[in-house]
């Protein structure tokens, strides 16, 4: 595997350290060892391993992972710990994904995974799939031009996700896995040995069941290219060259969509041994690839694509470039900032929001953030956090005005919203929900299931959000910046008006401002006051990185 080029690393550079990468998917485990030559930034593979153990091919049934399935999985891990050991490795990331997400005994899994090999597994969301996968595909194509159709088909799920000019405006995770869909047809590792005309009109109905969701966020604008990663793409791309109905460029191979409908019936045409020997694949790739192939053609077809592109990269690529640029104190952060706004402005623009109020909703909360930290206590993550729950706190509004704040509560927690685990994005809903009206108790769905802690953040976030909120009461973005002053008793808010604007023009702000402020002042003890408005500061501007003003606060 080659690694894209890393940020540069300082001069007095150390020596070459090493990292080791696990991904336990559905269908099998990859295990890898990295160096990392600090003079040049240079990343070398030492060890690649593929551990073909299931863990999806009872979870995807019966909901567990069998013992025999976890005594496999610890005793790859083991082994693999063994060779970090005597590699000298300093760092070990490990990821688990669909299969592990639906287990009800994971717990027990990663608990027997941490005793024997004292390796922690992180269990991602599907929208954290997407977040790496498309770090890594970006290693390899340019995207930041015109629109990219992005799919990751794993054993259990399929991860997609569109890109207008890099940035993300979609993404989601189907339950479209290759083994999942084997298994729901009741083919599990060539059992009865399904295949045929027949079976593939089952594959293709099954599969076109979901297509339709797929394609609605489509939409009319054409798809400029069709990127497919995971192991049974690259599998048939190597099928299509050695046929000659494929080209490889340099670590690309591109497969005519029509090729690769051919290429599905035919292999549709032979049993599973058959695949096995005039293809030469492993069991384990004969059965998935046909479902897999399936997935593929479809979701190119709805996507009206004419090519597929493999780039020969998965999730240790981007699980790599993240630890990498952990290590050279490259900024995930913002990195992991910039795509989230991207994608909560598609999912906003998806249900139709007031896009002007929620910038500047958001562009006023941040100035609130940064000013009252020393009351809040609130790293970069939460700021983030705030941001995404300005940008989508109205966004109920689609469904219905009334109680919009509960159906913006709703949509953002079903959203996938790239780079936000399950539980970070619980918190942006509930954030988002209480904007308005009630304020946080035990008795709301959501709410009485966080922690302590989550609670705490939530409260603190929503009441500068409701505050700010208050603020852009008429949707006209009247406020260019504020001017926030805390004391003992009181939160002091100088608003410098945009271009055009007067001080009789807040009357609207003033007058909701004591209902949108309650919660400020039961929160953090602070009364919110709002004093006379600075004029004749022209409005624009741009929301500033953490911690840096914004051209109109620098003015």
């Amino acid at each position: 595997m080659q690694t894209p080029p890393q940020p540069a690393l300082p001069a007095d550079a150390q020596p070459p350290v090493r990292f080791g990468l696990v991904d336990m998917g559905s269908n099998a485990i990859r295990l890898q060892i990295v160096e990392l030559v600090t003079a040049t930034g240079e990343v070398r593979t030492l060890e690649s391993h593929r551990a073909p153990v299931r863990l999806g091919r009872d979870v995807f049934m019966t909901g567990f992972v069998p013992p025999d399935v976890i005594d496999a999985a610890v005793d790859s891990l083991a082994r693999f710990r063994e060779s970090c050991t005597r590699l000298g490795v300093v760092q070990i990331e490990a990821i688990a994904t669909s299969a592990m997400r639906e287990a009800q005994n994971r717990n027990e899994v990663l608990e027997r995974i941490r005793a024997a090999t004292d390796i922690v597994v992180r269990v991602v969301s599907g929208s954290e799939e997407s977040y790496l996968l498309t770090a890594a595909v970006r290693s390899r194509l340019d995207l930041t031009h015109g629109r990219s159709l992005l799919v990751d088909l794993g054993g259990g799920s399929v991860e997609v996700s569109i890109l207008d000019a890099g940035e993300v405006v979609y993404t989601d995770s189907y339950r479209l896995g290759a083994l999942r869909v084997l298994h729901a047809l009741d083919a599990d590792d060539g059992d009865g040995d399904p295949h045929g005309a027949s079976f593939l009109q089952l594959l293709d109905d099954y599969v076109a069941a979901v297509e339709g969701r797929i394609r609605d966020h489509f939409g009319e604008v054409k798809i400029d290219r069709y990127v497919a990663t995971g192991g049974n793409i690259e599998t048939l791309a190597d099928l299509a060259i050695r046929a000659g109905g494929a080209r490889r460029d340099g670590e690309i191979d591109a497969v005519p969509l029509e090729f690769l409908k051919d290429l599905t019936g035919r292999l549709a045409m032979l049993s599973y041994r058959e695949r096995m020997e005039q293809f030469d694949l492993r069991p384990d790739r004969a059965d998935t690839i046909l479902p897999a192939a399936v997935v593929y053609y479809r979701i190119g077809r709805a996507a009206r694509a004419e090519v597929v592109l493999a780039p020969r990269v998965g999730m240790r690529d981007g699980l790599l470039q993240e630890l990498l640029s952990g290590y050279v104190r490259h900024s995930r952060e913002a990195d992991r900032r910039e795509a989230l706004i991207a994608a909560s402005h598609g999912l906003g623009r998806r249900y139709r929001y007031d896009e002007r109020h929620a910038e500047a909703v958001r562009r006023l909360a941040l100035e609130v953030f940064d000013a009252t930290r020393p009351l809040h206590g609130l790293g970069a993550l939460e700021r983030t956090m705030l941001e995404v729950g300005a940008l989508l706190h109205d966004i109920g509004v689609f469904v219905n005005n009334s109680k919009h704040h509960k159906h913006s509560w709703y949509l953002i927690r079903e959203s996938e919203l790239i780079g936000l685990t399950d539980a970070e994005r619980e918190i942006v809903a509930l954030v988002a929900r209480y904007h308005r009206r009630a304020h946080p108790t035990r008795k709301h769905w959501g709410w009485a299931g966080l922690t302590a802690e989550d609670q705490r953040r939530v409260h603190r976030l929503a009441a500068i959000l409701r505050l700010c909120d208050g603020l852009d009461r008429g949707h006209q973005d009247k406020i260019a910046h504020l001017q926030v002053a805390v004391t003992r008793s009181t939160l002091e808010l100088r608003p410098v008006l945009a271009a055009g604007f007067r001080a009789s023009d807040l009357a609207l702000e003033r007058l909701g401002l004591d209902d949108k402020g309650r919660l400020f002042q039961e929160v953090f003890g602070r009364r919110v006051r709002l004093l006379e408005p600075l004029t004749d500061v022209a409005a624009g501007g741009e929301v500033a990185e953490e911690g840096v003003p914004s051209k109109q606060a620098r003015r």
